[in-house]
């Protein structure tokens, strides 16, 4: 009882608020007719049949114990003892057969009648011999072991309690005994039966819960699947716990302990592949293509003509790494091995360039591809902490890059180690122009002609994206709030018409099905599936529970989770419900027992302490029941209180105290619902010890007598301990499918921060909504955007392959990008987005958080151009910009402190910044990728190459823009490719 006089933290999470409702406090009943019926054949075939053998027993071992009285101190030969020893005869035979019937039952009213059946000797013997105790305890196991309805238990209690009445019209008196016995049998009634409904309540969400656990564990597939190759999943999803344990230390770390910084190192997940062959492929006439495009049209013919190669790519095997603007690289033989990688490459060559013409042909343009193969070795993996995504990086890749660059449109340009590895009955080759690498030697490269063919090889791809979808769902949340596939009221971006994806329906399905108190729905029948959740779910669920216990003494097997149970504490309700069941007891032994001052008194006191006490524990449970010993000492006090009036009335009306006290021991003492069933049967034990020897001390009585009171105790306490067993092994069941469910719930929440995380690692957070609400198309015209390009000129003279095949100076590479992802931590930066790494060279942007509406011609996008032109020299538009002038000097700070740790080398850097109007979009089918384009960004980069160690260059409006803050050094005049000369100045660092 004491045990429900408080909350513990965990049970709001472990035991929630029951979500079925009851048609009346007599007839509860879940409102979906299909749960009920679930419920009913999972209760005849999992809860009953226990049940029923409890009951059995403790009826058995009445007829056998009584049986054996006969045998032993009666005769057999009188007419009373032959009927009353055929009784029990037949109760044996009656439940012992009742055990042969009960597995194969299917309806509950069947079980109600089998259930009657081995009840009716004990009821005929409480007909026969009234004056004896079999009444009290026939009612008790009707309310409780013989698993009527309340109703039904009520009818059928009433009705004996008024036959017995009528039988002993000399003894109304006990009326108040059968009354006190029918009032506690309800209130256990109910107590099982609502029990028994939260845990198979809690058991259907958590089958629906390993389903969602099942989609989440999908979902999240999908989207690394869009990121890295498989064969990194799974670490990197271990590397979550341990960048948002480097966070925590960055944070400590800015309160004045910066040795944490740099610490430990972080996660490097970098492996050394031969055997491989690299493709870079660049879009000819892109920058013709993209000047007369709006952000919606350009990112849709991004997206289209990607879309294609992510296809070819899977047909041959070809692993994306990513997009570079209009450059697109892969690579074969990585990072699975494959023996004819060169071949791959090759053949992923003349489809792109067959791909890009079917292209052409379907959005009348007029682009083309230059496509470099080479074949050598690699290291592959992830670099980074923020944005990461699978690349390659060697010394073969950059050669890769050249055979691309020093390519011509509609052929594949490779080099001699490529050529080597191809049949040379395959393709046509044509010598092209030898390549004198970095360190003078010179390389043969050869030319493949595009293939002429009389169908098709590529399709439009869908606007819906796998990974798209994937990205959409997370960024949808718990709750999804606008219909993903619903897209008519929203303006579309492209001409494609969105299609439904599958995996959206399959998240938005496992979304809905989240438990958590403050969402789940009402009604179960609402939930998804929960009618359609197999019996093997269940199976297995009970089966945990009933290896969870020891079935002797009932205590869990995982000493967490009994601990846990131990220090559940049930509502404040159940409490008071309790307390006024007590003090309704001590009226009626009160009013049973003849009245004297002396016991009015000391029931007075009782009450009195009782409630005071009760008032206490309710405003400070917390301290209080904190104790597990304190809780069982108060429960203890509660419950004893009874056997005090008993043992006041046992010198002078010992006539009636055995009935009281048996009522005491078999009914009573169910109270305390929260109380082990051990210490229950403790303490019947030591009032028995009390009691027993009391009333053979105080009266004379026959030996048969003695024996009659002494047998009926004994069976009492085998009934309270049936019945105690029956409520905590509810009680326990109940905890441990509500604890589970709190595991898995907690266990979804992680997985969906790792989703979470996972996407903000592909996506902007700004990206995030818009993307979501456009049915998973994104793009933006922005008219104001920083862009920074920083190189580490020399990480190359570092880079040396002959060492750990270069992977040590990636894991330095890794670990200096990490400390400048980590200035993103800092508030002020917190607006920068990292677009990506490209080898040495980061890229950085700010400005793209800014709200700005699609433009949908070129027009109204020259004339944001102008906007911000207009404006330049109000500094509160410029103070993204601002941001990344001064995310550039923190970039060349932590480079300095970075090269303090290094021994005998220190990186340089040059830097490029540049701000203007930029186009803003995802895309990518098999690969989601976020980028931006425009002249803007181009400038940047050219102000990255063409600058000088150590310096920040940029283009003369800029400085001429950001004058009144910063200060700057002319440069003068530069040679820019594609835009002739350009007047540029060098940042003074502040």
């Amino acid at each position: 009882m004491v045990g429900a006089m408080g909350t513990h933290p965990m049970s709001t999470n472990v035991v929630p608020r029951e979500k079925w409702s009851l048609k009346s406090l007599f007839y509860s009943q879940f409102d979906s007719p299909t749960i009920e019926k679930k419920y009913n054949l999972n209760y005849l075939r999992k809860t009953y049949p226990p049940s029923h053998r409890l009951l059995v027993v403790i009826l058995i071992s009445h007829a056998l114990i009584n049986s054996l009285e006969i045998f032993l101190f009666k005769s057999i030969s009188e007419k009373k003892n032959i009927i009353h020893l055929s009784i029990l005869t037949i109760s044996i035979c009656l439940n012992i057969l009742s055990l042969i019937i009960i597995n194969r039952l299917k309806n509950r009213i069947l079980s109600n009648i089998i259930s009657i059946i081995c009840l009716c000797p004990l009821t005929i013997l409480s007909c026969l011999y009234p004056e004896e105790c079999h009444i009290y305890l026939l009612i008790i196991l009707i309310y409780s072991l013989a698993n009527f309805s309340v109703l039904l238990s009520i009818l059928i209690s009433i009705s004996i309690t008024v036959i017995i009445t009528a039988l002993t019209l000399n003894s109304k008196i006990c009326l108040v005994l059968l009354l006190i016995t029918n009032i506690f049998g309800i209130y256990l009634n109910r107590l099982v039966d609502i029990t028994m409904r939260s845990a198979y309540n809690q058991l259907c969400k958590n089958a629906n819960v390993r389903g969602t656990l099942l989609s989440e564990h999908t979902l999240i597939s999908k989207m690394i699947d869009s990121l890295m190759p498989r064969k990194y999943a799974r670490v990197i999803m271990e590397d979550f716990d341990v960048f948002r344990e480097r966070v925590q230390n960055v944070n400590i770390s800015r309160q004045g302990e910066d040795e944490l910084q740099m610490a430990t190192f972080r996660p490097l997940h970098i492996e050394r592949m031969e055997n491989v062959s690299i493709l870079f492929a660049d879009i000819v006439g892109f920058t013709l293509m993209s000047s007369n495009k709006s952000a919606s049209q350009l990112v849709s013919l991004l997206s289209d003509l990607y879309g294609r190669f992510d296809d070819l790519c899977v047909q041959m095997s070809c692993e994306k790494i990513a997009t570079l603007g209009d450059c697109y690289y892969c690579v074969s033989g990585c990072p699975e091995p494959q023996e004819d990688h060169a071949k791959a490459c090759v053949l992923m060559g003349l489809a792109m360039i067959n791909a890009i013409e079917e292209f052409d042909q379907d959005n009348n343009e007029e682009v083309d591809m230059r496509v470099g193969v080479h074949s050598g070795s690699v290291n592959c993996g992830i670099v980074g902490t923020k944005k990461f995504k699978f690349d390659i990086f060697s010394n073969d890749v950059t050669l890769a890059n050249k055979m691309e660059s020093t390519g011509k449109p509609s052929y594949v340009h490779i080099t001699e180690a490529t050529h080597l590895l191809l049949k040379q009955d395959e393709f046509q080759f044509e010598e092209g122009p030898p390549y004198t690498s970095s360190n003078k030697v010179l390389i043969k490269t050869y030319f493949v002609a595009k293939r002429h063919l009389s169908h098709r090889i590529t399709r439009k791809p869908p606007h819906m994206t796998l990974a798209t979808a994937a990205a959409v769902a997370v960024a949808s949340g718990v709750s999804v709030g606008v219909s993903l596939n619903e897209t008519n009221d929203i303006p579309n971006q492209s001409e494609t018409t969105p299609v439904t994806s599958p995996l959206l329906e399959e998240v938005a399905q496992a979304r809905r099905a989240t438990i958590c108190e403050e969402e789940f729905p009402q009604d179960l029948e609402n939930l998804v599936n929960v009618e359609n959740v197999n019996e093997t779910t269940f199976e297995n669920e009970e089966k945990e529970l009933v290896m969870a216990f020891n079935i002797l003494t009932l205590k869990y097997k995982d000493d967490k989770l009994e601990k846990g149970f131990s220090a559940h504490v049930g509502s404040h309700s159940l409490l008071i419900l309790e307390v006024i069941l007590s003090i309704l007891s001590l009226l009626f032994i009160y009013i049973y027992f003849p009245k004297k001052n002396f016991v009015s008194i000391i029931m007075g006191i009782i009450i009195g302490i009782k409630l005071i006490l009760t008032l206490i524990l309710i405003r400070f449970h917390r301290i209080l029941l904190h104790w597990w010993i304190l809780r069982h000492f108060i429960a203890s006090f509660y419950l004893l209180s009874p056997l005090i009036i008993i043992l006041i009335q046992i010198s002078k009306y010992d006539d009636t105290t055995s009935p009281a006290f048996i009522v005491f021991i078999s009914t009573y003492l169910i109270l305390g619902a929260s109380v082990s069933h051990l210490i229950k049967i403790l303490i019947a034990i030591l009032s028995i010890s009390i009691y027993l020897p009391l009333f053979i001390y105080k009266q004379e009585m026959p030996k048969s007598s003695i024996l009659d009171i002494s047998i009926c105790i004994f069976i009492s306490l085998i009934v309270l301990y049936g019945i105690t067993r029956q409520v905590e092994v509810a009680r326990r069941s109940q905890y441990h499918v509500g604890h589970k469910s709190s595991e898995q719930q907690h266990e979804i929440e992680k997985e969906r921060a790792r989703a979470d995380w996972l996407l903000r690692n592909i996506l902007p957070e700004h990206v995030i909504e818009p993307l979501r609400l456009r049915g998973g198309s994104y793009s933006r015209n922005h008219p104001c955007v920083g862009v920074l390009f920083a190189s580490l000129i020399n990480f190359h003279v570092m880079y040396e392959e002959q060492y750990e095949g270069g992977k040590f100076y990636a894991r330095i590479l890794n670990e200096f990008y990490g400390d400048i992802e980590e200035l993103f931590l800092n508030p002020r930066f917190s607006k920068i987005e990292k677009i990506k790494t490209i080898g040495a060279t980061f890229m950085a942007a700010s400005g793209l958080q800014a709200d700005s509406n699609d433009q949908n011609s070129l027009g109204e996008f020259l004339f944001c151009f102008i906007q911000c032109k207009r404006y330049f020299n109000t500094i509160n538009t410029l103070e993204s910009v601002c941001d990344l002038v001064d995310f550039a000097l923190a970039f060349q700070s932590t480079m300095h402190r970075f090269n303090e740790a290094l021994l005998n080398f220190a990186f340089e850097i040059r830097m490029g910044l540049n701000f203007g109007p930029v186009t803003a979009g995802v895309i990518g089918t098999t690969n989601l990728s976020y980028d931006i384009w425009g002249d803007t960004v181009n400038v940047a980069s050219r102000m990255d190459s063409t600058g000088e160690q150590g310096r920040i260059q940029v283009p003369e409006h800029v400085a001429l823009a950001l004058e009144d803050k910063y200060k700057f050094d002319l440069r003068g005049k530069i040679n820019v490719k594609g835009k002739n000369f350009m007047t540029t100045y060098f940042l003074k660092a502040i």
